[in-house]
């Protein structure tokens, strides 16, 4: 009869020790559950920033670095090209890249409003600040050539309003600047958070991306 009562006590140690381990376990938060989709959602708004109506420039390969020929490297004057020449209607082309042009801006504003709320997120990478970064040089490369076949179209004698054009330039300005300072906020919750999980020396904050 001892023996049963010694064993029942130690099953109800074990018992409780196991519900001592259960309660520990950390839930999972909404925000939690939240974060791979916010994730998903900002890597989609980026890409549409990079997203342009020509075709991708290549960036400098390593060969032509070296000063070797790299014939299949698509040029910025080639996207300009390949741009222009799918304008319609002819005659008022500018029309339509200003159509464009806000639309990328408007697609950029839509990014920096799910990165900034993505500041406060449990599960910031460095993979989120990339995303960011991307678009911020696909806007400087987008601005240098909307900006040049708008001059082009000038040229050729179709008619450029040039206060809209100076408009959308200043857009693009604003735009690269407030994803910088997001990307740079981004960066640096992610050194705060490191900070607070290693007790590491704190380091100042810098401005990373927020040059135009």
């Amino acid at each position: 009869m001892k023996r049963g009562l010694q064993i029942g006590r130690s099953l109800a140690v074990v018992f409780l020790l196991l519900l001592g381990g259960c309660a520990v376990l950390p839930l999972k938060s909404d925000a939690d559950l939240r974060a791979p989709a916010e994730r998903d959602m900002l890597a989609d708004a980026a890409l549409a920033v990079e997203t342009a109506p020509w075709p991708k420039r290549d960036s400098v390969s390593f060969v032509s670095l070296l000063g070797a020929a790299d014939e299949t490297r698509l040029t910025r004057a080639q996207a300009i090209a390949i741009y222009l020449d799918d304008l319609l209607p002819t005659g008022a082309r500018f029309t339509q890249l200003a159509v464009d042009a806000r639309a990328n801006l408007h697609a950029a504003d839509r990014l920096n409003h799910i990165a900034l709320n993505a500041v406060s997120s449990p599960r910031l990478s460095m993979s989120d600040v990339a995303a960011v970064e991307g678009a911020i040089k696909a806007l400087r490369e987008n601005r240098q050539i909307y900006v040049a076949a708008a001059r082009q179209l000038e040229k050729v004698g179709e008619p450029i309003d040039a206060r809209q054009m100076d408009a959308i330039r200043d857009a693009f300005k604003i735009a690269i600047k407030q994803l910088g300072q997001t990307a740079d906020a981004l960066a640096d919750q992610i050194e705060r958070d490191r900070f607070e999980t290693y007790a590491g020396p704190e380091r100042p904050g810098q401005n990373r991306y927020s040059g135009t």
